[in-house]
């Protein structure tokens, strides 16, 4: 993605980054989108069947619960790491 391409996908998303900020985003932003193609390219040798989850998977519902956040709380969320594009693409 060049970079035109990518100061309108911030525009969109309405992320206000710093040149530093821009520049570590824009190399982890194309390694992704590298990652993506390459799975997208993806072939399966011979007559392998695709890996997928069982036929019906049941889920549970999600229930809506009230909750009072403590005093002094930060409202930030952090999840784990999926894929650490950092390293290379290995989560």
């Amino acid at each position: 993605m060049d970079r035109e391409d990518l100061l309108h996908l911030c525009a969109l998303a309405r992320l206000d980054l710093d040149q530093a900020e821009l520049e570590a985003f824009e190399g982890k932003f194309n390694s992704m989108l590298s990652f993506t193609q390459k799975v997208l390219a993806y072939e399966p040798a011979g007559d392998a069947e695709p890996l997928t989850l069982i036929d019906k998977l049941e889920l549970r519902r999600d229930v809506a619960r009230d909750f009072e956040w403590p005093e002094q709380t930060v409202h930030d969320y952090q999840v784990p790491t999926v894929i650490d594009f950092e390293a290379g693409g290995e989560g």
